[in-house]
């Protein structure tokens, strides 16, 4: 046995009140095993990660119980002796990788420190083991050097997985670590993830409300709420025979692409408040199960061999498990959700040509301009009524398109026509007549919301500054209508609140209301729900649905999570840098998906079953740099089924050359070649001496390269030769695809049509 935690409980300081956090959790690990902790946000999972490696914060603490970690309990150790179990023994993986990396110190620094404090090893030593660990993630040796703001989200993501692996750890805890990532970095991120572990012999606690990872990387599972475990067994077990309504109504909740053809389940109301006593079964006040009986507290009850549920009716599984996937059983206070309404005739939105370019100096000190090209290009209607998604990977240019329709940045070129006009030459005294009625929904509503407002000043304001309402009392009511749109009800115990008092879904909750509360027609959400848990994202969605069906309000839908689009949106647009790959009705855009692109983010969406083993996508690398675009094709450095035409390059060859799977076959060169360096399209790689038996072996190594990532590549290239000490291979330029119609409201920019 690794890991056992026996009955602990970790209760916060808050002021004068005491919060329960963990109030007797207890569950058990084997070495090699994965543990997948999911839940809704609240319910302790975080604080049971922290508590098996002491890191609380000061205003918490360990009451009771034991963390026994290879046979020694961790709870009375001193912080001398954790820090020796920290890191070598027991690693994590924080949520925020940018948190966790000092901002200034190189990435190579902070993991050879890592090493130091723990291994007495040379700079040398360190320095190779790091840029192992890099080769394993699928990192460059040279991003060693770099800073943590020079890499991306994903690449953070990575180095903080090789720190945690540095040492060779018998367990890491994994906290959110691919939260609000893309599915395609996610995918590879977990993939290496599971790769390194089975490398080291480690096992893992995954913390989660993602439940689709935990059911393709976990062999066991523990649910929790409200600061105890609900239920817990294998994998299979959890997934295929729940026991407890409250995994049920997770598994129910979770929008997966099958799921979102129908209606998905909300679970209604919220956790209960851990700073107050709370009697009986914990999940009662939320449960369509519930009789009188579930005010007394549950035991423990194991139904098969390490397999425990917390409810005083486990023999009526099976009629909990058949009624649970109904959404009528769990509706309640919840409206019926609509379905994807009728779309109206006319046009609410158009968009002609748009562009948006940032001027880049290359140095603080002056120096050349380069231009980032966020969107490039882009063309596409919203009618009336209608929900329109965009998808794509960060860096695409989703959250760029949404500032620039609600004229929140101005436009390098292009037509962005509201009703017929143009919102860029509006002129400022018709300004709040657009305002009112083009609204946007950010991702993050903690950093949209006032923190000095109560939740009535929040939505007043809307009022008050469009002069909305014929007296305080009429726009009271008008708030207090939003809020009961948004579902939080009733809404006079929501008024006086301050966004720290608000769970997240709540606060997501208020800024819809804010939205809603001018009965806007045109309505842009960012990301609305991705910060969400499975639980509430459901009734979130629904509402965006009803703001379309009551309202009469068309909407921008932005999001990679493509189960939710496919739910909601009646269009859907796949961008990617800056450019639509592929547009058409939902339906077609995802069940008869097109462009490799859209495939690929298709793929990597990961399955909430244990019994399909999903080949995980090859993404072949990351976006490309937007300031740098690839020749052609955009997307066909990373397309597995790219050809000649596509756009081939220099840039492609030399990223190939510096790939960790090409390393060996490059290797014996590594002493003679100097540098490369890319001029136009053509790859110039330079010799330390020339010599023309070495140039054609280099030749030949290259030519094999190219024909094992793509013989297509080796198609493209005009010429190699060799021009004094360099080798030149050349490339000619290609244009990017055009999009054309394959179909009634389906098109594709790709040359494979």
């Amino acid at each position: 046995m690794l890991l056992e935690v026996k009955n602990l409980k970790t209760y916060y300081q808050v002021d004068d009140i005491v919060v329960k956090a963990l109030d007797g959790v207890s569950f058990k690990l084997q070495k090699g095993d994965n543990l997948g902790l999911v839940g809704e946000s609240g319910c302790g999972k975080t604080t049971a990660a922290k508590s098996i490696n002491r890191i609380l914060p000061p205003n918490g603490g360990i009451v009771d119980g034991q963390v026994i970690f290879k046979g020694k309990d961790l709870v009375p150790l001193n912080n001398n002796q954790m820090n020796k179990v920290r890191w070598k023994e027991i690693s994590m993986v924080t949520q925020s990788a940018m948190n966790a990396l000092d901002p200034v110190y190189k990435i190579g620094d902070q993991i050879t420190e890592a090493i130091h404090t723990h291994e007495n090893m040379s700079n040398k030593a360190a320095l190779k083991r790091a840029e192992e660990l890099f080769g394993m993630v699928g990192l460059e040796k040279k991003r060693l050097r770099d800073f943590p703001h020079q890499l991306s989200g994903g690449m953070k993501q990575r180095v903080v997985i090789a720190m945690a692996l540095a040492l060779s750890p018998d367990l890491v805890i994994a906290d959110e670590p691919t939260t609000a990532l893309d599915v395609v970095v996610q995918d590879g991120i977990l993939k290496q993830f599971v790769e390194l572990q089975s490398q080291i012999q480690s096992s893992i606690i995954l913390v989660t409300h993602d439940i689709s990872v935990v059911a393709e990387i976990c062999q066991r599972v523990a649910v929790m709420y409200a600061g105890k475990i609900m239920e817990q067994g294998t994998t299979r077990e959890i997934f295929k025979g729940s026991f407890h309504p409250y995994t049920l109504g997770l598994l129910n909740a979770y929008p997966t692409l099958e799921a979102a053809k129908g209606e998905i389940i909300s679970i209604p109301g919220s956790p209960p408040d851990l700073a107050k006593d709370i009697t009986g079964c914990r999940f009662r006040e939320r449960c369509p199960f519930s009789t009188d009986k579930c005010g007394e507290e549950p035991d423990p009850v194991e139904v098969a061999p390490g397999h425990e549920v917390l409810c005083h009716y486990p023999e009526k599984a099976n009629t909990f498990r058949e009624e649970a996937a109904r959404p009528s059983t769990w509706q309640g206070k919840t409206p019926t959700p609509s379905k994807k309404g009728t779309v109206g005739e006319k046009n609410a939105l158009e968009i002609q040509g748009l562009k948006k370019y940032f001027p880049i100096k290359q140095s603080f000190f002056g120096g050349k301009k380069t231009i980032l090209r966020a969107v490039d290009g882009v063309d596409f209607t919203v009618k009336e009524r209608e929900i329109l998604g965009l998808a794509g990977e960060s860096g695409s240019g989703k959250s760029t398109i949404g500032e620039l329709l609600a004229n929140l940045q101005h436009t390098t070129e292009g037509r962005i026509l509201y009703l017929g006009k143009e919102t860029e030459l509006q002129k400022k005294k018709h300004d709040k007549a657009f305002r009112r009625n083009f609204q946007v929904v950010f991702q993050d509503p903690y950093e949209t919301l006032n923190p000095r407002f109560t939740v009535l000043n929040t939505i007043m304001e809307p009022l008050v500054i469009h002069k909305i309402g014929k007296d305080y009392e009429d726009r009271l009511e008008r708030v207090k209508k939003a809020l009961q749109l948004a579902e939080l009800t009733p809404p006079e115990n929501f008024l006086t609140r301050f966004p720290h008092q608000l769970s997240g879904g709540q606060r997501q909750r208020v800024a819809l209301a804010r939205a809603i509360v001018l009965e806007p027609k045109f309505i842009i959400a960012d990301e609305p729900v991705s910060m969400l848990d499975v639980s509430i994202r459901a009734g979130v969605l629904n509402l965006l649905k009803r703001m379309r069906d009551e309202l009469g309000a068309s909407l921008v839908y932005i999001s990679h999570d493509l189960a939710t689009i496919r739910y909601i949106c009646n269009r859907t647009a796949i961008l990617y840098l800056g450019r639509i790959m592929e547009i058409g009705e939902t339906e077609k855009v995802i069940a008869q998906a097109a462009h490799p692109y859209t495939q690929m983010l298709l793929a990597a969406v990961p399955i909430p079953d244990p019994d399909t083993d999903r080949k995980r996508v090859d993404p072949r690398g990351e976006i490309p740099d937007p300031i740098d675009m690839p020749n052609g094709c955009r997307f066909h450095p990373r397309c597995p089924k790219a050809f000649a035409r596509c756009g081939w390059e220099g840039k492609d060859v030399r990223n190939l050359l510096e790939n960790p799977e090409y390393e060996e076959l490059i290797k014996p060169f590594a002493g003679e070649i100097s540098g490369y360096e890319i001029e136009g399209l053509d790859l110039l790689i330079k010799m330390q001496w020339k010599n023309e038996a070495r140039w054609a072996e280099l030749q030949k190594t290259l030519e094999k390269i190219m024909e094992n990532n793509n013989s297509t590549m080796l198609e493209a290239m005009t010429e190699m030769k060799v021009e004094d000490n360099l080798l030149r291979i050349s490339f000619p330029e290609k244009v990017d695809p055009q999009i054309k119609s394959i179909d009634t409201d389906h098109d594709v920019a790709c040359y494979l049509f």
